[in-house]
């Protein structure tokens, strides 16, 4: 990333100016705007001036000027009354000769004003070249000439990093894990207009725009648009950056992907390829519901009992199903296991443990009576102290491990004897939420009536992933700490679950890489990308939420957040406070313009944001570069990806 230094420190401003782009002259400026007079037949041979066009003023005399104006174009401007002095300074840079050659334009309707927006002015200091992000002195009657750079002169313009930035920069790659000079890859070219006529057919190079992957590890990032403008794209292009740098650096960044409509684990008929084809062996594909390549991001619930409960839970409330009390009682029940420190005497804790077992096994008989697939080779373990054991079936000790049908049994056997069976303490041996759940097995309720009971749980068998042997979440940071890309695939499944299960492991993302930070080591490298994240990332959530969370804690964490969605207004406000990258297609709805031109300097970018709707159209706002920069992003092609990958 460091600034290149085998050009001549005297050659830094001159090379940014173009004779041959010669469009007029600078008449008036102040410390925020200028008007350039400029000449129909000047700005043809420049390729056009379009809206949010670049341009550069400087002293048309010097070879080499001092500074040079950098200038975007922000509208035209009426002609002054001809009683000014401006008219009559305008009149007077009519009559010069164009810098780039040639006779004076005869005539005079040929002449009209643009109006600029000064970004500030290029200089030389040290030997290197610097951007001021305004201008110290401006003069009215320098008669500055004014030129639109194309080609390498416009690249050096949108790709320009201060050289203080570039020293943040390369300290901040240092901090975390980069060694050695930081490469920048390209995104896209510089595009200002839907209309390109001029800009194609006059022959200008197109000047490409690159983005340092440092501006996006442990920051925030917007992607905004409406749908079908670009948006998946731009995010798939992110991704094969970060890996990209992943690659140079022999560095382990996770990218996780929250794909609300499966756009990015499935190949589609616009991209024509998926991330896990570019990326094959280092992409993890998660799902809700089986199918083919794709894990489960579900729980396995004889083994992760309380998530297990936890969806179940969920997935009752959410139907529409009649419910019993012992439903009523079941949805309400804690499967966490009793803590020591709870409880006085040994001897209660000790009992509430073996309790605590047999409850355990009522509900896993629950789930298996239920149809819910048993892990390969489950056995059903407790102990039962031999007083009690004896009276319900001496033949069979729980301790040794049962099968599905034996434990039917063993509780269809307690049940008969159930109001005999006394503790030491003269209480029931059977608490309340086992005998709920016997209830649930048996489908009878305390009064011998019919229920449905464990019937009430088969709906939802799909939700079980029997083949798990550890919790998702703690999978997926797995994979994430062993730099792989995760995709969840959250376009099916019920959709209150997809919440849940999406904000539970973006909570359990940043509970293990704090635990890591506060344990005084280095967190992973994490990129987290959430699609349609109106959906996900609530406006009016509370600060102490999971994505706020993220947005002001995760950058020391190494977590990175990357979030798309087509309303700039439904984005939490801390979170939006807290972007530094900023990338914007078209938007079709004023308000949303009006939320954006709050930031950085997309105000001067409203009127195009809102026009053109071309794919891929995008105004970009990094935090290395000190400006935004309207951008043609290039296409996702997956075989182009593949075949870079592979060295082609």
């Amino acid at each position: 990333m460091s600034q290149n230094t085998s050009t001549p420190s005297s050659d830094l401003l001159g090379r940014l100016l173009q004779k041959q782009q010669f469009v007029g002259w600078l008449g008036q400026m102040d410390f925020q705007c200028a008007l350039v007079l400029a000449n129909d037949e000047w700005k043809l041979r420049a390729g056009g001036v379009p809206m949010n066009c670049f341009l550069l003023a400087a002293a048309p005399a010097l070879e080499t000027p001092e500074e040079i104006l950098l200038l975007r174009v922000s509208g035209s401007a009426p002609p002054p009354s001809a009683d000014t002095e401006l008219h009559a300074k305008l009149d007077k840079l009519k009559m010069q000769p164009p810098v780039s050659g040639g006779e004076i334009p005869a005539a005079g309707f040929q002449f009209g004003l643009l109006q600029c927006r000064v970004l500030g002015a290029f200089y030389l200091q040290d030997g290197r070249l610097r951007l001021g992000s305004d201008v110290e002195n401006y003069l009215q009657a320098a008669g500055l000439a004014v030129y639109r750079p194309e080609g390498a002169a416009l690249a050096a313009i949108v790709n320009y990093i201060s050289p203080a930035r570039v020293a943040a920069a390369e300290e901040e790659a240092r901090r975390l894990g980069l060694a050695g000079e930081l490469p920048r890859f390209p995104i896209g070219t510089v595009r200002y207009a839907s209309t390109e006529r001029l800009a194609r057919g006059g022959g200008l190079t197109p000047a490409q725009f690159h983005l340092n992957a440092v501006d996006f590890l442990a920051r925030r990032t917007a992607v905004f648009g409406m749908t079908r403008t670009g948006k998946s794209n731009t995010v798939k292009k992110l991704v094969s950056v970060v890996k990209s740098t992943s690659d140079t650096f022999q560095l382990k960044i996770g990218q996780i992907i929250y794909d609300l409509n499966g756009e990015y684990a499935n190949a589609n008929q616009q991209d024509r390829g998926s991330l896990a084809e570019v990326f094959p062996g280092e992409t993890i594909r998660y799902r809700m519901m089986p199918a083919p390549g794709f894990e489960l991001i579900l729980n396995n619930f004889f083994q992760q009992v309380v998530e297990g409960h936890h969806t179940l839970r969920g997935l009752i409330e959410s139907s529409k199903l009649a419910r019993s009390a012992d439903v009523e009682a079941f949805l309400t029940m804690d499967f966490n296991p009793p803590r020591r420190e709870d409880y006085g005497a040994d001897y209660e804790f000790h009992r509430q443990s073996a309790m605590y077992q047999v409850k355990l096994a009522a509900y896993r008989a629950v789930l298996a009576r239920a149809g819910y697939e048993l892990p390969p080779g489950f056995k059903f373990v407790f102990d039962v102290i031999p007083g009690i054991r004896n009276k319900i079936n001496p033949a069979v000790d729980p301790a040794n491990g049962m099968t599905a049908p034996q434990t039917f049994e063993w509780f269809n056997l307690l049940r008969q004897i159930q109001d005999e069976l006394i503790t030491g303490t003269g209480s029931a041996w059977v608490d309340p939420d086992t005998n709920v759940l016997i209830n649930l097995l048996l489908q009878k309720n305390d009064q011998g009536g019919y229920i449905p009971g464990y019937r009430l749980l088969q709906p939802f068998k799909d939700y079980h992933a029997p083949n798990r042997t550890t919790d998702v979440c703690d999978e997926i940071y797995r994979h994430l700490v062993d730099g792989k890309i995760v995709i969840l695939d959250l376009s099916v499944g019920d959709p209150v679950q997809r919440e849940r299960l999406s904000k539970r492991i973006a909570r359990h993302i940043l509970r293990s890489s704090m635990a890591t930070f506060n344990a005084g080591q280095h967190p992973p490298h994490i990129v987290i990308y959430v699609e349609e994240a109106h959906n996900l990332i609530g406006r009016h959530e509370a600060l102490t939420e999971i994505w706020p969370t993220i947005a002001k804690e995760g950058a020391k964490a190494r977590l990175a957040i990357v979030y798309a969605t087509q309303e700039v207004s439904s984005i939490h406000p801390n979170i939006l406070a807290n972007t530094e990258n900023i990338i914007v297609s078209h938007l079709n709805n004023h308000n949303e313009i009006s939320e954006l031109s709050r930031y950085y300097d997309f105000a001067d970018f409203a009127d195009t944001t809102i026009r053109a709707q071309d794919v891929g159209f995008a105004r970009i706002k990094t935090l290395s570069n000190p400006f935004v920069i309207p951008v043609q992003i290039d296409k996702f092609d997956p075989e182009q990806e593949k075949t870079r990958r592979a060295g082609g």
